[in-house]
């Protein structure tokens, strides 16, 4: 019989394998690779040889002529490395949303992927990142591209002053009242004032509706025309509640929930459940042209498009079988496992 000590490696060697093995299958299935998953194999071959034997930074490629930074161990990082873009859908659906510029604001940026994407796009973007280590990548990253965006070392919350934030969890920092160190805390509604806004991403590890309390003005103004908020099970442990409190303050503000189709194309929800991204849009209206406010539709045909209504247009179902299908596919894309 095997003792605890030999058992302990064969475990942890078994564990790296089934890891090594569920990247290999993430890359493979990705469809942003498809067309070329050989070479996309290739690539995630050469990365980790080259990360782990030399040591050494890689450059990958996001959208159409930006690069991003890849560090070991670098979750989102990584993603990059393995697709482009890693976020298909979500992605997609910013292409559409911000294809006339506007203001991005990327809260939780990480090391800039969605900053980049935007930025790439022609939106004007703020991008807050808390954690010293990241916050370093990202301007690295804005360095690399020569973008111009406004990045601030903060967390977004409720109020503006202080807070206490973890350290060294790679994209799982978050706040915690007893992390060891402390960072600024603003509100999206003093970082806009009375701008209207193209669109917000917010991935804060659970901590999202902290965030959309801080931008309560803009919200009951329906100056954000685009939300895309982080939707799985980290709320458990950040605050002990599931997304429902979330959709219940963006419906009270007019806001209705939707999910990406594997083309990008937005289809309504009423499902609250954990599960991926979600994005947040104003609710159905003939809304004033002049507000400039961006509301997502069906035809006749099952295309969502967005804009302000036609004041002829005649709305069909929201929700058909050809999207649903879509968004079933679009389900199955996961999180990338925690070996980068």
């Amino acid at each position: 019989m095997r003792s605890v000590r030999e058992v302990a490696p064969l475990r942890f060697v078994a564990s790296r394998l089934a890891a090594a093995e569920a990247v290999v299958k993430y890359v493979w299935e990705h469809p942003a690779n498809a067309g070329h998953r050989p070479r996309a194999l290739l690539r995630l071959v050469r990365y980790q040889a080259r990360a782990r034997l030399l040591g050494g930074r890689t450059i990958a490629r996001l959208g159409e002529r930006s690069r991003l930074w890849v560090d070991l161990h670098r979750t989102s990082a990584a993603k990059v490395m393995y697709a482009n873009p890693p976020d298909l859908p979500e992605m997609l659906v910013w292409r559409h949303a911000l294809r006339d510029g506007g203001l991005f604001v990327d809260v939780g940026a990480n090391v800039g992927t969605y900053t980049i994407w935007a930025a790439e796009l022609g939106a004007e973007v703020i991008a807050l990142e808390p954690a010293a280590d990241t916050f370093e990548l990202l301007l690295d990253n804005m360095e690399l591209n020569g973008y111009q965006v406004k990045a601030i070392q903060a967390a977004a919350g409720a109020h503006c002053g202080t807070a206490r934030f973890t350290s060294g969890r790679d994209s799982r920092n978050r706040l915690d009242p007893d992390g060891p160190v402390e960072t600024p805390l603003v509100t999206i509604d003093s970082l806009i004032e009375g701008r209207q806004v193209a669109g917000i991403k917010v991935d804060v590890e659970g901590f999202e509706i902290e965030v959309l309390r801080g931008c309560a003005r803009a919200l009951a103004e329906r100056r954000i025309s685009l939300i895309q908020l982080e939707w799985n099970a980290t709320s458990e442990r950040a605050l002990g509640t599931d997304r429902r409190p979330v959709a219940d303050l963006l419906a009270q503000h007019g806001y209705r929930l939707c999910r990406p189709d594997a083309a990008g194309r937005l289809v309504p929800i009423s499902d609250t459940g954990f599960g991926v991204d979600v994005f947040a849009c104003p609710a159905l209206s003939r809304d004033n042209p002049k507000t400039g406010i961006m509301t997502f539709y069906t035809d006749e045909l099952g295309h969502i498009g967005h804009g302000d209504l036609p004041s002829n247009h005649q709305i069909s179902a929201l929700v058909t079988v050809q999207a649903m299908l879509s968004l079933c596919q679009c389900e199955s894309l996961r999180a990338i496992p925690e070996i980068c």
